[in-house]
């Protein structure tokens, strides 16, 4: 005589076929534990999981709530809803069930990860910083707690900080390419150009078609002075699909740079089709109609930088050898005091 399973039985399959990817035979699995036992918590926590990785977020959210409704001491349901939260962007809630798992649960590594997760996308770097660290206590060996603490103090201004914790991740982690990219940034960002080199072609040797990455190698590149490879850079980083507006600055910029100038026009022309407000576009093209001898439109473009920045100090440099070219010799004079005010207070 056969015996029908039982809530448990019913939970172990689902679990399995979980695990396996079968998610609608696992919810049904699920839900014939539940039929046979409505107040059995881990059947809702386990199909709560599988509706989460079948996308449906809002359905997962209330199979966790009914787990910690039925069981209160449930840190991992409550664990399990704050991750579909911040997924969702609602990291105040998300927090305050990383809290209450934190209370339930204090020595464990991936709640406080992920709480501190959650209060970086608040700016709430401190906390952060504080959770990241706790994490690290309980395990060490912990690469992206690592590598968030090198975002925290890097957005805080704190970059040999940040640059320690990044190197400690990328010792944990030595191939992980966007550890190294996000190095790559932070050198690039303080002028260490040629360290910058060494982590962006490490991580597009690991990702060849890492487009941000090739992109901001041209930078790098464009920065040392090597113009030709610059411009590869930038030309195969469109090619990847990166877009925006400062790609075509960069490139304009690059070529004007080889004193390529009317293909430089062209390109800080699609940046501003883009981005009407580039500051450094208008000033690029400037720059080239001035070397072309075309000041009326050298005079337009450094005008239109110097109202969308009004501090630009080399925007009133260039826009006064401009106007004493173009035989407008007050207004250059004006605009060279200007420059020369502006400059010494940044000096």
């Amino acid at each position: 005589m056969s015996t029908s399973p039982s809530e448990y039985e019913y939970l172990v399959r689902g679990q399995m076929l979980l695990q396996r990817g079968i998610l609608p035979q696992a919810i049904e699995d699920f839900n014939e534990a539940l039929r046979l036992n409505q107040g059995f918590a881990p059947a809702y926590y386990y199909r709560g999981m599988a509706y989460r990785n079948s996308g449906d977020l809002q359905q997962a959210i209330q199979d966790y709530t009914s787990a910690v409704e039925v069981e209160p001491d449930y840190p991992v349901a409550y664990y399990a809803r704050a991750v579909v939260l911040r997924h969702l962007g609602d990291y105040e809630r998300a927090i305050a069930d990383y809290d209450t798992a934190i209370e339930l649960e204090p020595e464990d590594a991936d709640f406080y990860y992920a709480r501190g997760v959650a209060h970086a996308s608040l700016r709430h770097y401190h906390d952060a910083i504080a959770d990241f660290r706790r994490a690290l206590d309980f395990n060490p060996e912990m690469p992206n707690a690592f590598y968030n603490l090198g975002i925290a103090y890097r957005d805080l201004g704190y970059r040999d900080e940040a640059l320690e914790y990044y190197r400690q991740a990328i010792e944990l982690r030595p191939h992980d390419p966007d550890y190294l990219y996000a190095r790559g940034n932070l050198l690039s960002d303080i002028h260490r150009y040629d360290r910058a080199l060494d982590d962006y072609n490490q991580a597009i040797a690991l990702v060849p078609d890492f487009g941000n990455a090739i992109y901001n190698r041209g930078i790098a590149y464009r920065n040392l002075g090597n113009y030709d490879q610059a411009l590869a850079d930038f030309n195969m980083a469109l090619t990847l699909g990166v877009a925006g507006a400062n790609v075509y600055q960069n490139r304009g910029l690059a070529r004007a740079d080889r004193g390529d100038h009317q293909e430089a026009i062209a390109d800080f022309d699609r940046a501003l089709e883009m981005d009407p407000k580039l500051a450094n576009s208008h000033f690029g093209r400037g720059n080239s109609f001035a070397i072309l001898r075309d000041f009326p439109k050298a005079i337009a473009d450094f005008t239109r930088a110097i109202e969308i920045r009004p501090e630009f100090a080399e925007a009133f440099r260039a826009r006064g050898f401009a106007y004493l070219e173009n035989g407008e010799r007050e207004k250059g004079r004006a605009d060279l005091a200007k420059f020369e005010d502006l400059d010494g207070q940044t000096t």
